[in-house]
Protein backbone atom coordinates (compact mmCIF):
# COMPACT_ATOMS: atom_id res chain seq x y z
CA UNK A 1 0.00 0.00 0.00
CA UNK A 2 1.25 3.50 -0.86
CA UNK A 3 0.27 6.58 1.10
CA UNK A 4 -1.11 9.68 -0.60
CA UNK A 5 2.35 11.25 -0.51
CA UNK A 6 3.81 8.31 -2.43
CA UNK A 7 5.55 6.66 0.51
CA UNK A 8 5.11 3.01 1.47
CA UNK A 9 3.05 2.51 4.60
CA UNK A 10 4.76 1.13 7.77
CA UNK A 11 2.71 -2.04 7.42
CA UNK A 12 4.15 -2.72 3.95
CA UNK A 13 7.67 -2.16 5.27
CA UNK A 14 7.18 -4.70 8.05
CA UNK A 15 5.09 -7.34 6.30
CA UNK A 16 7.83 -8.77 4.02
CA UNK A 17 9.67 -9.84 7.15
CA UNK A 18 6.73 -11.75 8.58
CA UNK A 19 7.33 -15.01 6.72
CA UNK A 20 10.55 -15.76 8.60
CA UNK A 21 9.85 -13.94 11.84
CA UNK A 22 6.40 -15.40 12.32
CA UNK A 23 7.96 -18.86 12.38
CA UNK A 24 10.12 -17.83 15.31
CA UNK A 25 7.63 -16.81 17.96
CA UNK A 26 3.92 -17.09 18.51
CA UNK A 27 2.85 -17.18 14.84
CA UNK A 28 -0.78 -16.46 15.67
CA UNK A 29 0.08 -13.13 17.28
CA UNK A 30 3.21 -11.75 15.64
CA UNK A 31 1.79 -10.08 12.52
CA UNK A 32 -0.13 -7.57 14.61
CA UNK A 33 2.77 -7.05 16.98
CA UNK A 34 5.26 -6.37 14.23
CA UNK A 35 3.02 -3.78 12.62
CA UNK A 36 2.84 -2.05 15.99
CA UNK A 37 6.54 -2.28 16.82
CA UNK A 38 8.11 1.05 17.71
CA UNK A 39 10.63 2.28 16.94
CA UNK A 40 10.26 0.57 13.58
CA UNK A 41 12.34 -2.57 13.19
CA UNK A 42 14.32 -2.00 16.39
CA UNK A 43 15.21 -4.99 18.54
CA UNK A 44 13.69 -6.34 20.63
CA UNK A 45 10.18 -6.36 19.16
CA UNK A 46 8.31 -7.93 22.08
CA UNK A 47 8.75 -7.67 25.85
CA UNK A 48 7.67 -10.50 28.15
CA UNK A 49 7.66 -10.58 31.95
CA UNK A 50 8.02 -14.10 33.30
CA UNK A 51 7.00 -16.00 36.40
CA UNK A 52 7.60 -19.68 37.07
CA UNK A 53 6.25 -22.36 39.35
CA UNK A 54 8.45 -25.40 39.96
CA UNK A 55 6.47 -28.49 40.89
CA UNK A 56 8.03 -31.24 43.03
CA UNK A 57 6.83 -34.76 43.73
CA UNK A 58 6.57 -36.51 47.12
CA UNK A 59 10.06 -37.91 46.59
CA UNK A 60 11.55 -34.42 46.38
CA UNK A 61 12.25 -34.64 42.65
CA UNK A 62 11.41 -31.79 40.27
CA UNK A 63 8.57 -32.87 37.96
CA UNK A 64 7.60 -29.82 35.92
CA UNK A 65 7.88 -26.09 35.35
CA UNK A 66 4.78 -23.94 34.95
CA UNK A 67 5.44 -20.74 32.98
CA UNK A 68 3.39 -17.54 33.12
CA UNK A 69 4.44 -15.02 30.45
CA UNK A 70 2.87 -11.55 30.41
CA UNK A 71 3.25 -9.56 27.19
CA UNK A 72 3.78 -5.81 26.96
CA UNK A 73 0.66 -3.63 26.54
CA UNK A 74 1.39 -2.60 22.94
CA UNK A 75 1.85 -6.18 21.79
CA UNK A 76 -1.21 -7.28 23.74
CA UNK A 77 -3.46 -4.57 22.33
CA UNK A 78 -2.66 -5.47 18.75
CA UNK A 79 -2.75 -9.18 19.41
CA UNK A 80 -6.37 -9.11 20.52
CA UNK A 81 -7.54 -7.11 17.52
CA UNK A 82 -10.04 -9.07 15.50
CA UNK A 83 -11.27 -11.03 18.51
CA UNK A 84 -14.39 -8.88 18.70
CA UNK A 85 -13.49 -6.99 21.84
CA UNK A 86 -11.99 -3.62 22.77
CA UNK A 87 -8.25 -3.41 23.57
CA UNK A 88 -8.96 -3.15 27.31
CA UNK A 89 -12.16 -5.17 27.57
CA UNK A 90 -12.76 -8.87 27.95
CA UNK A 91 -11.78 -11.27 25.18
CA UNK A 92 -13.68 -14.31 23.97
CA UNK A 93 -12.49 -17.26 26.12
CA UNK A 94 -12.71 -19.68 23.20
CA UNK A 95 -10.47 -17.43 21.09
CA UNK A 96 -7.93 -17.18 23.90
CA UNK A 97 -7.95 -20.95 24.37
CA UNK A 98 -7.28 -21.49 20.67
CA UNK A 99 -4.43 -18.95 20.71
CA UNK A 100 -2.89 -20.63 23.74
CA UNK A 101 -2.93 -24.05 22.09
CA UNK A 102 -1.47 -22.79 18.82
CA UNK A 103 1.25 -20.78 20.51
CA UNK A 104 2.29 -23.63 22.81
CA UNK A 105 2.56 -25.91 19.78
CA UNK A 106 4.71 -23.47 17.83
CA UNK A 107 6.97 -22.61 20.77
CA UNK A 108 8.15 -26.22 20.74
CA UNK A 109 10.31 -25.41 17.72
CA UNK A 110 12.26 -22.96 19.87
CA UNK A 111 12.52 -25.24 22.88
CA UNK A 112 10.03 -22.95 24.62
CA UNK A 113 12.94 -20.48 25.08
CA UNK A 114 13.64 -22.51 28.21
CA UNK A 115 16.89 -24.04 29.43
CA UNK A 116 16.61 -26.20 32.55
CA UNK A 117 19.56 -27.79 34.30
CA UNK A 118 19.63 -30.03 37.35
CA UNK A 119 22.97 -30.47 39.09
CA UNK A 120 24.60 -28.68 36.18
CA UNK A 121 23.25 -30.97 33.46
CA UNK A 122 20.74 -29.98 30.82
CA UNK A 123 17.35 -31.59 31.34
CA UNK A 124 15.16 -32.87 28.53
CA UNK A 125 11.69 -31.40 28.66
CA UNK A 126 8.46 -32.86 27.33
CA UNK A 127 5.74 -31.25 25.26
CA UNK A 128 3.91 -28.27 26.74
CA UNK A 129 0.74 -29.20 28.59
CA UNK A 130 -2.31 -27.29 29.85
CA UNK A 131 -1.79 -24.12 27.79
CA UNK A 132 -4.09 -21.23 28.65
CA UNK A 133 -4.24 -17.52 27.99
CA UNK A 134 -5.85 -14.62 29.84
CA UNK A 135 -6.30 -10.93 29.09
CA UNK A 136 -6.49 -8.50 31.99
CA UNK A 137 -5.60 -4.84 32.50
CA UNK A 138 -4.69 -4.56 28.83
CA UNK A 139 -2.12 -7.36 28.85
CA UNK A 140 -2.06 -10.95 27.63
CA UNK A 141 -0.63 -13.72 29.79
CA UNK A 142 0.25 -17.14 28.38
CA UNK A 143 0.55 -20.08 30.78
CA UNK A 144 1.78 -23.59 30.05
CA UNK A 145 3.46 -26.49 31.83
CA UNK A 146 6.71 -28.14 30.75
CA UNK A 147 7.08 -31.61 32.28
CA UNK A 148 10.48 -33.18 32.79
CA UNK A 149 10.77 -36.40 30.83
CA UNK A 150 12.23 -37.91 33.99
CA UNK A 151 11.84 -36.28 37.44
CA UNK A 152 15.16 -35.27 38.99
CA UNK A 153 16.33 -34.15 42.41
CA UNK A 154 19.09 -31.64 43.04
CA UNK A 155 19.96 -28.00 42.43
CA UNK A 156 17.85 -26.68 39.58
CA UNK A 157 18.71 -23.78 37.27
CA UNK A 158 15.98 -22.36 35.03
CA UNK A 159 16.84 -19.87 32.26
CA UNK A 160 14.41 -18.17 29.89
CA UNK A 161 15.72 -16.14 26.93
CA UNK A 162 15.52 -15.73 23.17
CA UNK A 163 18.88 -16.50 21.47
CA UNK A 164 17.98 -14.07 18.67
CA UNK A 165 16.85 -11.28 21.04
CA UNK A 166 13.67 -10.81 19.03
CA UNK A 167 11.93 -11.11 22.38
CA UNK A 168 13.20 -9.50 25.57
CA UNK A 169 12.37 -11.62 28.62
CA UNK A 170 12.54 -10.16 32.12
CA UNK A 171 11.72 -11.58 35.52
CA UNK A 172 8.73 -10.35 37.48
CA UNK A 173 9.47 -8.30 40.55
CA UNK A 174 9.11 -9.55 44.10
CA UNK A 175 8.56 -13.03 45.48
CA UNK A 176 6.12 -13.95 42.70
CA UNK A 177 8.96 -14.44 40.26
CA UNK A 178 9.29 -18.08 41.33
CA UNK A 179 7.16 -20.31 43.53
CA UNK A 180 7.93 -23.84 44.69
CA UNK A 181 5.11 -26.37 44.89
CA UNK A 182 5.69 -29.44 47.04
CA UNK A 183 9.42 -28.78 47.33
CA UNK A 184 11.37 -30.36 50.21
CA UNK A 185 11.77 -28.27 53.34
CA UNK A 186 14.67 -25.87 53.08
CA UNK A 187 14.49 -25.37 49.34
CA UNK A 188 14.90 -21.78 48.25
CA UNK A 189 14.53 -20.04 44.88
CA UNK A 190 16.87 -17.18 43.99
CA UNK A 191 16.43 -14.90 40.98
CA UNK A 192 19.48 -13.86 38.95
CA UNK A 193 18.93 -11.03 36.48
CA UNK A 194 21.31 -10.18 33.61
CA UNK A 195 24.12 -7.83 34.57
CA UNK A 196 23.27 -5.55 31.67
CA UNK A 197 19.81 -4.05 31.53
CA UNK A 198 18.59 -4.59 27.95
CA UNK A 199 16.64 -1.32 28.08
CA UNK A 200 19.81 0.60 28.96
CA UNK A 201 21.96 -0.82 26.17
CA UNK A 202 22.72 1.25 23.05
CA UNK A 203 20.30 0.86 20.17
CA UNK A 204 21.43 -1.61 17.46
CA UNK A 205 22.02 1.27 15.04
CA UNK A 206 24.41 2.91 17.52
CA UNK A 207 26.44 -0.27 17.82
CA UNK A 208 26.61 -0.90 14.09
CA UNK A 209 24.20 -3.85 14.26
CA UNK A 210 21.55 -3.63 11.59
CA UNK A 211 18.22 -5.41 11.38
CA UNK A 212 19.92 -7.76 8.92
CA UNK A 213 22.30 -8.77 11.73
CA UNK A 214 19.41 -9.88 13.90
CA UNK A 215 17.53 -11.57 11.07
CA UNK A 216 20.60 -13.72 10.43
CA UNK A 217 20.58 -15.02 14.00
CA UNK A 218 19.18 -18.49 14.63
CA UNK A 219 18.12 -20.48 17.66
CA UNK A 220 21.71 -21.74 17.82
CA UNK A 221 23.16 -18.24 18.25
CA UNK A 222 24.58 -17.03 21.54
CA UNK A 223 23.72 -13.33 21.27
CA UNK A 224 20.66 -13.51 23.48
CA UNK A 225 22.43 -15.42 26.25
CA UNK A 226 23.72 -12.15 27.72
CA UNK A 227 20.10 -11.21 28.50
CA UNK A 228 19.18 -14.55 30.06
CA UNK A 229 17.24 -14.54 33.32
CA UNK A 230 17.97 -17.38 35.70
CA UNK A 231 16.18 -18.88 38.69
CA UNK A 232 18.22 -21.18 40.89
CA UNK A 233 16.56 -23.53 43.36
CA UNK A 234 18.86 -24.99 45.99
CA UNK A 235 17.69 -27.50 48.58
Amino acid sequence: MVNHDGRASPKDIVMPRLTRLSARLLPCLLPAALVAATPALAHPHVWITTQAELDYGPDGALRSVRHAWTFDPTYSAFAVQGLGQSPTGSVNPAALAALARDNADNLAEQGYFTLLKVNGRKVELGTAADPSMSFADGQLTLRFTLPLKAPLAGTASLEVYDPTYFVAFSLAEGDAVATLKGAPAGCRATAHRPKSDPAARPAPAATGMSEAFFEALTAASTYGVQFANRIVVAC
